[in-house]
């Protein structure tokens, strides 16, 4: 509304001012346009804005005194320059105030408390990494950290914040697969510990079989190895092997048990074959060594390792009898 009066008062003002009767309308307008401009000044506006509405205000109380004093021309020239004050003003303001505004806009706050949280939630996804033996790169990472902690150096906050919310994104990314391979490395562990005792059932059926066990003995044996050998879960293979336990105990089928017997089977077959002159004395050592080996390792529950050598001594009788 001023900048519209102010054009019209410098468009044509001396004809208008001529045509009025009453001389007071020009005071009017004086004193509206300091009333709008004075709105917009502040506590905090510049001093030069200040000192001009100072100018202006002297301007229109000498208009004033003018126009009580009938003198139309001084009137005129103290409206002039109060309008023309009142227009410098107006188009100081809005810069003044747009300098106000970004100064008093807040300021991004300092996000090293948020840099020290996630560097520590990194080190614990190290630490579980390198218990897992991940072959996770966590270098890109590392330089995120080096380029966070610079620019907070450099009161850079807002670009550090954005590159906090990037190292955010990367640790999610790492946490799920790091989760991913420990549950599939505990699915991996679950099928080593499943074939161990798929191995020890066919050796417990086997021996069931060669002994003349029951056919009910054999049939819950043959089922058992089927459940574990079906079984995907980690929990399941834990739960099947548990059965397997039990059966064990029910019919005393033991691996140590069945080891201990396959021994005693070859000390009766190397009695037979020392009062025979089919082996020497030197291999009949050589066997002999071997099951005390075995009984150590049985005495050790290295079972797999004293299957391998009884094995071995099959071969041997095997030649012996041939």
């Amino acid at each position: 509304m001023f900048a519209l009066t102010a054009s019209l008062v410098f468009a044509g003002l001396t004809n208008t001012v001529s045509a009025q009767s009453d001389p007071y309308i020009l005071l009017t307008i004086a004193k509206r346009a300091q009333e709008q401009i004075q709105s917009q000044i502040t506590s905090d506006s510049s001093l030069q804005i200040k000192e001009l509405f100072n100018q202006a205000t002297n301007e229109i109380d000498s208009l004033e005194r003018s126009i009580s004093e009938n003198d139309m021309n001084s009137a005129k020239e103290h409206f002039l320059s109060t309008m023309k004050i009142f227009s410098e003003i107006s188009r100081i303001l809005p810069n003044q105030q747009s300098t106000q505004t970004q100064a008093t806009k807040p300021t991004q706050p300092n996000p090293s408390n948020d840099l020290l949280r996630m560097y520590s939630y990194a080190n614990n996804l190290k630490i579980i990494a390198k218990n897992h033996n991940s072959t996770i790169d966590f270098s890109p990472l590392d330089e995120l950290f080096v380029t966070a902690k610079n620019q907070i150096k450099n009161k850079q906050f807002k670009e550090a914040s954005q590159t906090i919310h990037d190292l955010k994104n990367i640790i999610l990314e790492i946490n799920a697969k790091l989760r991913q391979q420990a549950t599939q490395q505990e699915s991996n562990r679950a099928q080593i510990f499943a074939e161990k005792y798929l191995k020890q059932l066919d050796r417990l059926i086997e021996h069931a079989q060669i002994t003349g066990q029951s056919e009910n003995i054999i049939q819950k044996l043959e089922s058992a190895r089927d459940d574990l050998l079906l079984a995907e879960s980690p929990s399941e293979v834990i739960e099947k092997v548990r059965n397997v336990m039990l059966l064990q105990q029910q019919f005393e089928l033991t691996e140590n048990k069945l080891l201990e017997l396959r021994i005693l089977k070859i000390e009766k077959t190397m009695q037979d074959l020392d009062n025979s002159d089919k082996i020497e004395q030197e291999t009949l050592d050589q066997i002999s060594q071997k099951i005390l080996n075995i009984k150590n390792l049985i005495s050790k529950s290295e079972f797999e390792q004293a299957n391998e050598l009884l094995r071995s001594l099959s071969t041997i009788f095997e030649q012996i009898q041939i």
